[in-house]
């Protein structure tokens, strides 16, 4: 693709993919790379996958949903979506096998396909209630099965792939939140899944060091997706909790996202990288 100005912004070096300008200050650092990023059909994982694309990698998207994959990136010929529940095991070998007969290998993981609770506790004629006794068996496992149990499998399926990009390694982010290390009031489901994220994400790294192979998490605090709660006023409430106090847009959390994918990142394993304005320092 060809880094171009936005007319917008003087100066301001970037890309376009699929209509979205994303802005790249000129990097071109995924030439020849392929990525892999679930839950890429909006949120953080759209934003990561632009990103990913306007730097010059070849991504493959994942995402429960094929039609909202079709809505983000058909326009977009260095994407392939691939529709998946993360939380299937079968479906996530299919994937990364798929990945593997067309690809080869993988130089980056980014598993941002989440959940914040179970979508039929959204009905306010049912609840959503944070409190634990009104958390059903399965809300509960399901959470966990997309948000902790998911990201296992992708990274499990990802490894042997990642092996195959040779002495250069590879890197995976994994996202976790900012709820895993404050104490939001959320339903105790979601913090308890991207908690358990970290410890994951911990112990795969002191596995895999030796191969350079990465992995890191990314905890974000409130960010403009779908995801944000839709209560104005306690949405509020968590912002002021920051000493930058602001929602983050989508974009401007992949940046740091992508950035640990880069060689630039390439002694960097292990660790949780704090975007939350400060909240958690």
């Amino acid at each position: 693709m060809t880094q171009q100005q936005t007319a917008n912004e003087p100066g301001t070096v970037g890309v376009d993919v699929g209509g979205t300008f994303v802005v790249t200050d000129g990097a071109h650092r995924f030439g020849d790379r392929v990525a892999v990023v679930t839950g890429a059909a909006g949120g953080i994982g759209q934003a990561v996958a632009e990103r990913f694309v306007a730097e010059g990698a070849t991504v493959y998207a994942l995402d429960l949903h094929q039609d909202r994959l079709d809505a983000t990136w058909a326009a977009v010929p260095q994407v392939t979506t691939i529709a998946v529940d993360v939380g299937d095991s079968a479906q996530v070998r299919a994937a990364f096998d798929r990945v593997r007969t067309e690809q080869g290998r993988v130089d980056a993981l980014v598993t941002a396909a989440g959940i914040s609770d179970a979508p039929w506790r959204s009905d306010p004629a049912i609840g959503g209630s944070p409190e634990p006794e009104s958390i059903d068996d399965d809300a509960w496992d399901l959470v966990i099965r997309v948000n902790l149990t998911g990201t296992f499998y992708c990274v499990r399926a990802a490894l042997p792939l990642i092996r195959e990009a040779g002495a250069r390694g590879g890197a995976v982010v994994t996202i976790s939140s900012v709820g895993a290390l404050a104490p939001y009031p959320l339903p105790a489901a979601y913090p308890a899944s991207k908690a358990g994220v970290l410890g994951m994400t911990r112990a795969i790294a002191a596995l895999v060091g030796k191969e350079n192979i990465r992995i890191n998490a990314v905890a974000p605090a409130a960010t403009r997706t779908d995801m944000l709660p839709k209560d104005e006023a306690l949405l509020d409430s968590m912002v002021q909790l920051q000493p930058i106090p602001r929602v983050v847009p989508a974009s401007e959390m992949a940046a740091t996202i992508v950035y640990l994918c880069t060689q630039e990142a390439q002694f960097i394993t292990g660790q949780t990288i704090n975007v939350n304005g400060g909240m958690v320092m």
